[in-house]
Formats: structure tokens, sequence, C-alpha cells
């Protein structure tokens, strides 16, 4: 990745190139969104993190991917795999509304009580530049 801008606040900070752009979230919406960006096709990638007693990967994993099904979307994959050296739960799924179609690529990563969860919705296949951000993934301490 060329061209890289860092997004961080007192709990992560990640990298992201040029070909997306950081939109205003309104906190008072959702006190959890750390970022919201917007890829050049209209792809969105939210970054949320929070406080969580999850007591494992497979027990969070599990609710998931009850709450993919609750909402009608089609489970195209889910498992633990590593990021770097970070264990984490990976999802794809396909979320079909009235309005559009989409898929929706998840990683959740479970660490020292806190729950971060990078997700991606588009309609074009750019989850490749998706994990490239995934992959700059920091804990600030």
């Amino acid at each position: 990745m060329s061209n890289l801008n860092t997004c961080s606040n007192e709990k992560l900070s990640f990298k992201y190139s040029d070909e997306w752009e950081l939109e205003e979230v309104p906190l008072e919406n959702n006190p959890d969104c750390i970022a919201t960006l917007s890829y050049e096709d209209g792809s969105l990638l939210n970054v949320i993190a929070f406080q969580s007693e999850m007591p494992s990967l497979e027990d969070f994993k599990e609710i998931i991917e009850e709450s993919l099904l609750n909402d009608n979307a089609q489970i195209v994959s889910s498992e633990i795999a590593n990021v770097g050296k970070r264990k984490s739960i990976q999802t794809h799924s396909r979320i079909s509304i009235p309005e559009i179609d989409f898929e929706m690529f998840s990683v959740v990563f479970l660490e020292d009580g806190f729950v971060y969860i990078f997700e991606l919705r588009t309609v074009s296949d750019i989850v490749s530049k998706f994990m490239e951000i995934v992959r700059t993934f920091e804990i600030i301490e």
C-alpha cells in the first residue's frame, strides 16, 4: 500500500491507502464506531471497538453466525484464523435487502476485554484491499 494514512484513537490504530476516504462518524448514533471508510466504488468499512467479557473466540463466532442467520444472511464462510500473530474470527456472508444485494466480510479480534471488528460491506471484489487494512491493526496500550 502506498500513500498510507493512519487512523487511531485511544484504543487502536490502522493504516489505509488514499483509495479510501475517512467519513465523518456521528458518534451519538454509534459510540462504539471508531471509523467508517468509504471506497471509491461505494463500499463501506466500519471499524468498531467495545468492551466485552466474551469468554472465547469460539463462543463469539457462534453469536456472530446466529446474528447473521437471524438477519437472513447467507453465510459463505466462517472460521477462526490468524491475521499476523492474532487469532480472529473471519466471516463472509451475502445479504439481500430490497434496495441492494451485497457481501459482508468481517474480521473480529478479542483481546484484553475488548472486541475489535473490521466489517466491509461491498458489491465488488475488494477483499484484498480490506485485508491490507486489517493487517495493519494495532492495539494501543
